[in-house]
């Protein structure tokens, strides 16, 4: 038995091996979407004529988590040489945000931190030529393909910065980060008929630097048969969808820095003088549809 729970985990260590070999290759995908963030004269100028926005949808900080203690606005995104930042700092004074529960009842949540946020429009116009899918309202984005961010975290201890991909029954984190040598990606999935489930991975960042130190490109090939991840094109993993299944709809693109209630502002990176800042900075992102 022994003998051969080792070779188990020898034919595991030896797939693992392989599979980090084989690096992300683009001749199979062809570039649908993307933005540099390079046109722009100012953030007036991108709420204008880009196809984002700057806030969720319903709210302007996600209700349903009750850790996060940010309130997202458009002061809080800035461009700077050609990157996007979305920039974490406390608020002058904590401010009461009203908000219904899911079954209508009025309440109150105290924030204490500001922050940026990026979605698709709404009205982000549907482009059957780039294999773009038919919507509906409320939904819009991209179904399947390759989903990619080079950005740079900021860091600081409380501060939550993603990269992920929303419809509805599915969500898949790209990345999440927030630890200086980690992070982490993430598949949801649940419908009204089907109970929860996830499948979380944590990654520690190896060498002498950290994440915080450079620009690094986070990927996921999301197919109908898996989700893999990548980061710097190097595999991390392969999620089939007989262990999690995803939704096949059109997906919202969100990048955000959430700031969870046990932040530290006192560890953060700072830029402005007597107040702490952590800027989460994007370089690009680009949507990738397969060669037919």
């Amino acid at each position: 038995m022994k003998k051969l729970l080792a070779l188990l985990i020898l034919l595991q260590t030896v797939q693992f091996t392989v599979q980090a070999q084989k690096p992300l290759r683009y001749r199979n995908w062809q570039l649908v979407f993307q933005d540099d963030f390079d046109t722009y004269r100012s953030v007036a100028d991108m709420e204008a004529r880009s196809p984002w926005k700057f806030t969720p949808d319903n709210e302007r900080t996600l209700v349903g988590n009750p850790t996060e203690d940010q309130y997202y606005d458009s002061r809080n995104v800035e461009l700077h040489d050609g990157t996007l930042h979305l920039i974490a700092r406390p608020l002058p004074a904590p401010i009461t945000y009203p908000f219904k529960t899911t079954d209508g009842r009025d309440t109150t949540k105290l924030l204490h931190y500001e922050s940026g946020w990026i979605d698709l429009r709404s009205d982000f116009p549907t482009n059957t030529a780039l294999g773009d899918t038919s919507r509906w309202p409320g939904n819009r984005g991209f179904e399947l393909g390759l989903f990619e961010i080079r950005c740079k975290l900021g860091g600081g201890l409380g501060t939550w910065p993603a990269f992920w991909l929303y419809a509805g029954p599915t969500e898949i984190d790209v990345f999440e980060g927030g630890d200086p040598r980690e992070a982490s990606n993430n598949i949801h999935y649940s419908t009204k008929s089907t109970p929860y489930r996830a499948k979380g991975f944590r990654y520690t960042y190896p060498g002498p630097t950290d994440l915080m130190q450079g620009f690094h490109t986070f990927s996921v090939v999301w197919t109908k048969e898996a989700v893999t991840y990548y980061l710097d094109r190097k595999w991390l993993r392969t999620v089939p969808a007989s262990e999690i299944p995803t939704y096949p709809a059109p997906v919202d693109i969100i990048a955000n820095q959430a700031v969870n209630n046990f932040a530290l502002p006192d560890t953060w990176p700072g830029g402005v003088p007597g107040q702490r800042q952590s800027a989460f900075i994007i370089d690009y992102i680009k949507v990738y549809k397969a060669r037919r």
